[in-house]
Order: C-alpha cells, then sequence, then structure tokens
C-alpha cells in the first residue's frame, strides 16, 4: 500500500511537472513572437524616421544649394535675353547698294586709281563672290571655261597686283576684250570689299 501511494504521488507530480513544463514552452514561444513583434517594429521605426544627424545633414545641404535658394534662382530664369541687332530693311539696303554703285568710278583712269582695301579681300570673297564672275565672264568672251586662266587672274588678284598689270596679261588671250573685262572686273571688286565693310553682304 505505501508502495501504492508513492507511485500515486510520483504520478500526480509528474503530471504536474509536465503541465507546467508545456506552459513554459507555450509562454515562451509566444515571448519570443512578441519580442520578434517588437524587433521588426522598432528596424521600421528606424527605417522610417531619419536621425537627428540625417536632419542635419539635410538641412545643410538645402541651405548651402544655389539652386534652392530665392537669392539665387536659376540660371536661366534671370538671363539677360541677347541683344537683337539692327536689321536693314530691303528697301533701305537697296538705297545703300545703289549709292555705292553710284560712288564706284566708271572711267579706267579713275577705277584704277581707286584705293582698292585689300586687306577685306581675302580668299573667301574671291571664292564665294568673285571666282564665279570671272569664270561667266571668260566663257562669254571666248565660248567656253578656261579653269587655268580663271584661276591665273585670281591668284593675280590675291596677290594684290595691279590693275594695269593684269591687263596686260589677260591681254595676250581675251585681245580687244581685255580692257572691258579688267574694268568691270576692278568695278566688282571695289564693290565686294566696300559692301562687306558696310554690312550688305556676308
Amino acid at each position: 500500500e505505501q508502495w501504492y501511494q508513492r507511485r500515486v504521488r510520483a504520478e500526480s507530480t509528474s503530471i504536474q511537472f509536465s503541465g507546467k513544463r508545456k506552459k513554459l514552452e507555450v509562454s515562451a514561444v509566444f515571448n519570443q513572437d512578441e519580442d520578434e513583434e517588437n524587433s521588426d517594429t522598432s528596424r521600421k521605426l528606424k527605417l522610417s524616421l531619419p536621425s537627428e544627424e540625417d536632419k542635419r545633414l539635410t538641412d545643410s545641404l538645402i541651405k548651402n544649394n544655389p539652386l534652392s535658394s530665392k537669392t539665387n534662382p536659376l540660371p536661366h530664369a534671370n538671363e539677360d535675353k541677347p541683344e537683337e541687332k539692327p536689321t536693314i530693311s530691303a528697301e533701305d539696303k537697296r538705297k545703300s547698294i545703289k549709292q555705292l554703285i553710284d560712288k564706284i568710278p566708271t572711267q579706267k583712269d579713275e577705277l584704277f586709281a581707286y584705293p582698292l582695301d585689300w586687306s577685306v579681300l581675302d580668299k573667301d570673297l574671291m571664292e564665294r563672290r568673285v571666282k564665279s564672275w570671272i569664270n561667266k565672264k571668260i566663257v562669254e568672251y571666248i565660248g567656253e571655261e578656261e579653269p587655268s586662266l580663271c584661276g591665273f587672274i585670281c591668284s593675280k588678284v590675291l596677290a594684290k597686283s595691279q590693275p594695269e598689270n593684269i591687263l596686260q596679261d589677260v591681254a595676250i588671250v581675251l585681245e580687244e576684250e581685255a580692257e572691258v573685262f579688267v574694268v568691270k572686273m576692278w568695278r566688282l571688286l571695289i564693290y565686294e570689299t566696300e559692301a562687306k565693310k558696310l554690312g550688305l553682304v556676308k
């Protein structure tokens, strides 16, 4: 009987211990989940809320940024518009051209004595405005293009040769047409240089 009582007490104690152990395990698991939830919440708060150091850094960047300052607007905000150059009307341009042409002498002696501004007469002006005219006149006089003769005349002009010297050289080919050709060419040279200085041609 004593043995039986001791066994009953032992089983009762075992049941109580087992119940307590299970209760502790459930509580431990529940508390662990709660700790993890609290840890996740803390991490979320840390991620979502900037630290004081982050705030100070952001304020410093905004303060020192010239683009965000009211006193320093965007470069293009108050940028002055480029000044528009006054344009010459078509009528005024025609009048200026006519006045320039009337000023150029037509007689050979006066024409050849007219001071030509060689500083304005460069290779670019020769190529764009004079060479095509020379080539066209050569075709009119001899009936076909002569690239070598055209190039020769252009080189003489660029070398600042006097009109009398050019006249002597082209007379071998153009003969009686040589003087008319050189006179017209010299008037053209004077016109182009003066027109360029006045802004009438580019």
